[in-house]
């Protein structure tokens, strides 16, 4: 028995005990162990196919595999065996990586991760099942220019043009700072150096994770998840994150040139990781909803890990919105909409808005007031919220009093849009999540909760007059 089909024999013998009322309802969880980035998000089959990082034997980081799932609707998802393993056909873990659809062949392209050396390998397969086209990596340390080491060489992006294959992936230069490498195959298995894409110029944290590259409209996206960030203004934050660059792309020199600075993808606590998908004329894109820096999984929780519901992106006067994609919209039920004004810090509470699995869009409309408040997953222990202040044009975000029992980032502020006092928020609420959509996507904040789920009222509160248009609708699977 190869390690693939240990971890699917221990997969199916211990996938059953996790209640369901333990899981987000709409948020995408491994069914056992833990679970970090996203990898190989594809369309084959006419379904959507998700890979993940994956330790089915623990709730911890451990011997990587990939998991794999396949959806219509972000939703429902059938489970399906691991699809990677380590030390089975190359030795070594498997990180992560991307996947494409070519024809009838679904291709997987990933870092196997062997004592500190990391070199990429391909899979292709049927949906279900797949296997190496070769016996050793295809892109590998001897393949590196002058400079760089197999040291954080790791997370191939693949995509096919005009007959070719064409593959980026981090890489560490001899500063330690990250630099985005391009590939070119007509195989698959012979690979070609042929430039650097682009490379940190010590400005954005150190090393760069996880490169995504796609066209946006007219323009082209790079999408890094950041390493050592360090704060400056309300821009950036410390730590772990993800940054894009808006830009031109040479093909004949294999160039990539931002026409601005990076800008921050999501600015909550916990999103890592993105990978996009082009299809239907639509860019999606779904992360890790979870942060290296934060334990804040409970005692005793069976699984770790979970992913954004996935989003489209357009682009607007060269900044990325992002809004939930309209799959969801099949699983809104029992809408509710209301108006009302808020008046002098007095408490305002509808509870045929409250829920803890929900998606609520306001239109808030300033008369007379400095600062508004949003309470969610809510009792007379527990919240969440959300405090505008009109004044500042800011948004905080504070989960401080979410039940954590661990020391952790708890609140974060932004600054917002607040034209001519209006601003518009979509909030995704689930068991373990909430993700917040400031304007129509322009910026966005995931987070994790642990709240138990009882706690699920909704109310509000402001300093003065302040109008609000409020649309509830449950989500149920």
């Amino acid at each position: 028995m190869n390690n693939k089909e240990k971890a699917n024999e221990y997969f199916r013998e211990n996938k059953l005990k996790i209640k369901d009322i333990e899981r987000p309802v709409y948020h995408f969880t491994p069914d056992i162990g833990w679970m970090n980035d996203p990898n190989g998000f594809s369309f084959f089959d006419d379904e959507y196919h998700l890979f993940y990082q994956y330790n089915p034997y623990d709730i911890k980081w451990g011997p990587m595999h990939w998991g794999h799932a396949k959806s219509k609707d972000f939703v429902n998802w059938d489970r399906l065996p691991v699809a990677l393993a380590p030390d089975d056909e190359i030795k070594g873990q498997c990180f992560s990586g991307t996947a494409i659809c070519d024809g009838d062949k679904h291709i997987l392209i990933y870092t196997v991760h062997n004592d500190g050396k990391e070199e990429q390998t391909v899979e292709t397969g049927d949906g279900v099942n797949y296997r190496s086209i070769s016996k050793e990596s295809v892109i590998r340390v001897e393949h590196l220019p002058k400079g760089f080491s197999g040291i954080d060489f790791r997370d191939p992006k693949i995509w096919k043009e005009d007959g070719i294959y064409y593959c980026i992936v981090s890489a560490k230069n001899e500063s330690g700072l990250g630099s985005i490498l391009l590939f070119t195959s007509t195989n698959l298995i012979d690979w070609e150096y042929k430039n650097v894409l682009f490379e940190n110029n010590g400005d954005y944290g150190k090393m760069w994770e996880c490169p995504d590259f796609f066209k946006l409209h007219d323009k082209y996206i790079l999408v890094v998840s950041v390493m050592e960030m360090q704060a400056k203004g309300r821009e950036y934050f410390n730590g772990h994150q993800v940054l894009y660059f808006v830009g031109e792309y040479d093909k004949k020199l294999y160039r990539f040139t931002p026409i601005d600075k990076a800008r921050t993808l999501d600015f909550g606590f916990d999103y890592y990781a993105p990978q996009s998908l082009n299809v239907n004329e639509r860019t999606l894109s779904v992360a890790w909803l979870h942060d290296w820096g934060n334990d804040l999984t409970p005692d005793g929780a069976k699984w770790c890990g979970q992913m954004t519901y996935p989003r489209e992106l357009e682009l607007k006067k060269n900044i990325i919105y992002q809004m939930p994609a309209t799959e969801l919209e099949k699983h809104c039920k029992n809408e509710y909409k209301t108006s009302f004004c808020l008046s002098n810090d007095n408490k305002f509470q509808d509870t045929e808005l409250n829920s803890r699995v929900a998606r609520l869009d306001l239109d808030i409309e300033k008369i007379d007031a400095k600062e508004c408040i949003i309470y969610l997953a809510a009792n007379h222990r527990y919240n969440s919220f959300i405090k505008i202040n009109f004044k500042k044009k800011t948004l905080k975000f504070s989960r401080r009093f979410s039940g954590l029992t661990k020391d952790a980032i708890d609140e974060r502020k932004i600054d917002i849009d607040v034209k001519s006092g209006k601003l518009s928020l979509s909030i995704l609420l689930d068991r373990f999540s909430v993700e917040i959509f400031v304007n129509g996507g322009k910026k966005a904040l995931s987070s994790r909760i642990y709240t138990p789920v009882e706690a699920n009222e909704i109310s509000f509160i402001a300093d003065g007059e302040v109008r609000v248009d409020a649309c509830k609708r449950d989500i149920v699977e």
